[in-house]
């Protein structure tokens, strides 16, 4: 019962840490902080440099993951399948040159913006480390009151 008791509350610990999605960039970048608004525009490719002239590559998450899906909600707010249509959309129209890059795993996804100097992406705010940088959404960081984007 004892064991138990504090299996529950070790995983829920852990859950507790790991609940926020983190947007990283790779460490060159200027970006500190930008707003929810920014944010849903540079991941969709309406803002496409940032202000060192630096083109953003925006990195997704496979379909099915939990960070996904905290994405699509907290900044494209738009469903897998609206995503996947508007990327579609986009890309015909020409408006958009291609969607965003897909990984499979943190580990992908923080190779990918450490190695790529306009790289933009998402990691659960406990896979962060320094080898990218974690951006403030609102003025916020991951953890803090009012962080805009969690994982459900």
């Amino acid at each position: 019962m004892i064991c138990l008791a504090l299996l529950a509350s070790f995983s829920a610990c852990a859950e507790e840490r790991s609940d926020y999605l983190a947007i990283v960039v790779n460490s060159a970048s200027p970006l500190e902080n930008v707003t929810s608004a920014e944010l849903a525009q540079i991941f969709k490719s309406q803002k496409t440099r940032d202000s060192a002239g630096a083109r953003y590559v925006v990195g997704m998450r496979e379909t099915g993951c939990a960070e996904r899906a905290a994405a699509l909600k907290g900044i494209y707010q738009m469903s897998d399948s609206e995503y996947e249509k508007y990327f579609l959309q986009a890309t015909f129209a020409g408006t958009v040159q291609a969607p965003p890059k897909v990984f499979a795993g943190a580990g992908a996804v923080k190779q990918f913006v450490a190695s790529a100097p306009g790289a933009i992406s998402y990691l659960r705010a406990s896979d962060a480390d320094s080898s990218v940088k974690v951006l403030k959404v609102d003025g916020k960081a991951p953890g803090d009151a009012g962080y805009p984007i969690k994982i459900q």
